[in-house]
């Protein structure tokens, strides 16, 4: 199972406030990449030279693709290469502000850069992704266009999270996530609504090829399946043409409706 290690000040006494802001900006953008929430794990964490290790939980190996996502993605970015598809603007953000946060701030001589080393049982094992200046740079010139609009989007809830803020996965019929957030007063609706087909409204964001990617819900509505298909409807009401035919009937009644 793959894992991903931060490493923060290496060759010094570690920055606790560098080293804690960029675990919490780690986690913001895995959340970011990932289908649904995850509870990454800290299996390994060491002092000094700060280093942690983020594995997914026990029993979901897969989860995993989202830490080689992040390591691969922004080692690609590093080299001048575009991202992938799977990053929404606001995972964009994400990544750029946890380069920033890693960046010096007293100017020193003996600075190292924060970096992403990948954990793998593979036979090749990709470089380390340094957090450097220029990868912060490359980042905020990749920042993709967004617009902001009224709307709503159909799908199922797949995912739910309030401990790392009110956040929701919905999943579209084409298996693209839309990322929800929401008020405090529609956990409870969330909730039941889970795992269920359901309609949310409020304010959509799109990005450049007009895919929604976020929605800040305004109200959730689950949709209910009909008992009755259209063909159900077949001969239901036998009288309705008063005898006449079908064709007779639409000669007669054409554009009276």
């Amino acid at each position: 199972m793959d894992a991903l290690e931060l490493i923060v000040d290496e060759g010094r006494p570690a920055n606790a406030g560098r080293f804690f802001q960029l675990g919490a900006d780690l986690l913001a953008l895995l959340d970011e990449l990932s289908d649904v929430p995850v509870a990454w794990r800290i299996t390994e964490l060491r002092t000094g030279s700060a280093l942690a290790t983020i594995a997914p939980p026990e029993g979901a190996p897969q989860e995993s693709r989202w830490l080689r996502l992040v390591h691969s993605s922004l080692g690609r970015v590093g080299q001048g290469e575009p991202l992938p598809d799977e990053w929404t603007p606001d995972a964009v953000k994400t990544a750029h502000r946890f380069v920033e946060h890693g960046q010096p701030v007293d100017g020193g001589e003996d600075w190292v850069p924060p970096r992403l080393a990948l954990v793998t049982d593979a036979p090749a094992v990709p470089p380390s992704v340094e957090l450097t200046a220029a990868l912060g740079e490359r980042l905020e010139v990749l920042q993709p266009f967004e617009r902001t609009m009224p709307g709503s989007v159909r799908g199922e809830l797949v995912g739910l999270n309030v401990s790392r803020g009110n956040r929701a996965s919905l999943r579209l019929p084409n298996k693209r996530i839309v990322r929800v957030g929401f008020d405090t007063s529609l956990r409870g609706e969330l909730k039941d609504a889970l795992y269920k087909q359901v309609e949310v409204s409020g304010a959509v964001r799109q990005d450049g090829d007009g895919r929604i990617f976020h929605i800040r819900a305004e109200d959730v509505r689950i949709l209910v399946k009909p008992d009755l298909r259209w063909a159900d409807l077949f001969g239901v009401d036998p009288d309705f043409t008063e005898g006449a035919t079908t064709e007779e009937w639409l000669g007669v009644n054409r554009g009276q409706a």
